[in-house]
């Protein structure tokens, strides 16, 4: 029976199957507790999509009595994962993909490669570590920095048809022997 101050869709109400939101309390399996004033129903995930809630979160709840889903998140900080047993493809034929992070992206593979017909990577910072790395580059390679400082544990060798060095001020060379022609 409804009480006088009671929502006509509440989950206490004998009106028939409440929708709304509610808020987690407890999470195991696929099932999670939800937390209501005077009520704390287990209910059975039934999203659209991998999502596992935590505690916290706040689903869209839909039953009545012992039956009760959580549809849809409002508010949540668990997360979703997407696992497949073979290949797994994202495509946009005419359009673009944007993969937005507010924290962090990372890549992790055995293999990647990247192919496109530009590539540009606009970094604050950018650090490299590789064991062996080549580049194969067909027309120029520019560089255009503050300062550059290269550090080589071993020899270090430049073949070229012509080398062009300019200096606005001193030239230093310091070595044990320094041999020309």
């Amino acid at each position: 029976m409804l009480t006088e101050n009671e929502p006509l869709n509440s989950p206490t109400s004998d009106r028939g199957t409440f929708l709304g939101p509610a808020r987690v309390r407890g999470v195991s399996g696929n099932r999670v507790q939800l937390e209501f004033p005077d009520e704390l129903p287990w209910a059975t995930l039934a999203l659209a999509y991998p999502y596992q809630p935590v505690v916290g979160d706040t689903v869209l709840a839909a039953g009545q009595g012992y039956n009760w889903y959580v549809i849809g998140v409002l508010q949540g900080n668990g997360k979703t994962t997407f696992a497949v047993p073979g290949d797994f493809e994202v495509l946009a034929p005419r359009g673009r993909i944007s993969l937005i992070a507010g924290k962090a992206f990372q890549v992790k593979s055995p293999e990647a490669k990247i192919t496109a017909g530009k590539l540009e990577v606009v970094a604050r910072r950018a650090v490299e570590t590789f064991t062996n790395a080549t580049r194969w580059v067909k027309g120029a390679w520019q560089i255009q920095a503050g300062r550059v400082r290269t550090h080589v544990a071993g020899d270090y060798q430049v073949n070229a048809d012509r080398i062009v060095e300019r200096a606005d001020h001193d030239v230093r060379i310091d070595g044990d022997k320094i041999h020309l022609g």
